[in-house]
């Protein structure tokens, strides 16, 4: 079974590379659906898998990292940070009650729904180049949180608010959404770590996931390099939509 879970973790970490959305995004979904670990369990390996991606993802794009705006990056982390601290403990304060992974699930829905109608209609919204440091702070803030709760290390809506926000194409979005991920999933890990016993947990399939993961931050790094921006963003709409269609089966099961 460690196969399985090295492919999703594999798959995932390519997949969330490229686009930028962090693997997290896909690996929740498919755990839910194969229904082998309760929703805390899942939540350590996919964070684990993302966190370890999301690092080599930037070490294999370190001269790209190098080229992003360092006021505007350190603010976004440094809110990033701090939504992770507080979304991860939302969320392992909700782990009692039964209806937690409901709950998640559906808002994974809505934020994919609302992610995948803003790329199709993009040209009809507004773009703004936000420059005031408390905006870029609050805008990184609720990445984090939101990513930390849901437990998907990053997602689609990373990239919809940066597009959004700081007028940034698919590519450039994806660079700083990645380097959002690292560090709101670094942030999340260590709270986890300190305020809960992972020895409790079953984590038999966190090494194939996290060599996965390694593997997958590689691959997709240096496939960005050579796709497309177009390309990018086919993969992008691609991915959502599965992943919404994923989240609403997962979501019928629940009930």
């Amino acid at each position: 079974m460690i196969f399985l879970y090295f492919i999703i973790g594999l798959l995932a970490s390519t997949i969330g590379a490229i686009a930028g959305i962090g693997g997290g995004v896909f690996i929740k979904p498919m755990l839910d659906f194969l229904g082998h670990y309760p929703v805390a369990t899942i939540g350590v390996l996919s964070s684990m898998t993302v966190l370890s991606m999301s690092i080599v993802s930037l070490w294999t794009r370190r001269r790209e990292v190098k080229t992003m705006d360092r006021t505007q990056a350190i603010l976004l982390a440094s809110g990033a940070v701090l939504g992770g601290l507080i979304g991860k403990g939302i969320f392992t304060s909700l782990l009692a009650y039964s209806w937690v992974g409901a709950v998640q699930t559906s808002l994974l829905i809505l934020i994919f729904s609302a992610v995948l109608f803003y790329v199709q209609f993009k040209e009809n919204f507004p773009v703004f180049h936000v420059k005031d440091k408390r905006l870029i702070l609050i805008v990184g803030l609720a990445l984090g949180l939101l990513s930390a709760f849901l437990d998907i290390g990053g997602g689609p809506h990373n990239i919809a608010l940066l597009s959004l926000f700081f007028a940034m194409h698919a590519k450039q979005a994806g660079l700083y959404s990645i380097f959002i991920i690292c560090f709101s999933q670094l942030s999340s890990m260590l709270l986890t770590i300190i305020s809960v016993d992972l020895l409790s947990y079953d984590l038999a399939m966190l090494p194939g996931m996290i060599i996965g993961g390694i593997l997958g931050g590689a691959i997709g790094s240096h496939l960005s390099k050579w796709l497309s921006l177009s390309s990018v963003e086919v993969v992008f709409k691609v991915v959502i939509s599965g992943l919404t269609i994923l989240n609403i089966y997962n979501l019928y099961t629940y009930f």
